[in-house]
Order: structure tokens, then C-alpha cells, then sequence
């Protein structure tokens, strides 16, 4: 039985909305969410900690991750590990070196 993630409203409504673009602003996910763009940074800010969303581009791109994924479905929040470098990103470029 999948373990409770404890996300709050405004952490599902950013994630399903990554969910359904893959990558977005902070700006355009509070626009298209109905939540203050400070809410929504802060919220992206500890949903990357937590592995459940990352950084796409320089420019603060973000997307949600298999991790977010799993959590929005209900299951396991652990993250499933470090992405690799030759993943890419929707622009078409690669993650970011995080080391």
C-alpha cells in the first residue's frame, strides 16, 4: 500500500500542471495554478529538495520528476536516484551538472 506523501494543495497543483507540460516557469505555473508567483517559488524550491521536481535549464526551468511523479500518484516519494546527464530536457538541451 503506497505511503502518504504529504503534499499539500499547492505542491499537487504545481506538480500536475509539470505533469501536463513538462517543464515550466515559476511565473507560468503561479499563472496558470491561480497561485502567487512567491507561493509557487517557494513550493518549487522545496519540491526540488525533495527530489520531486529539478531545474531543467539555466533560466530556472522547471519539471517534475519520476519522484514527483510517484508522489502525485500517491506511492513512494523517495527519489529514485540522480538523473544522468544524457537525459534531456523539453528545449531540447540536457540537465544541468548538478556536481
Amino acid at each position: 500500500m503506497p505511503e502518504p506523501t504529504d503534499l499539500s494543495d499547492a505542491d499537487e497543483r504545481v506538480l500536475r500542471h509539470l505533469a501536463d507540460t513538462s517543464a515550466d516557469y515559476p511565473a507560468l505555473v503561479a499563472a496558470n495554478t491561480g497561485l502567487h508567483i512567491p507561493l509557487v517559488e517557494r513550493r518549487m524550491a522545496t519540491l526540488a529538495e525533495r527530489g520531486f521536481v529539478e531545474v531543467a535549464t539555466a533560466e530556472r526551468l522547471y519539471r517534475i520528476t519520476e519522484a514527483g511523479r510517484r508522489a502525485l500518484d500517491g506511492g513512494s516519494p523517495a527519489p529514485s536516484g540522480t538523473p544522468t546527464p544524457d537525459e534531456t530536457v523539453a528545449d531540447g538541451g540536457t540537465t544541468p551538472d548538478t556536481g
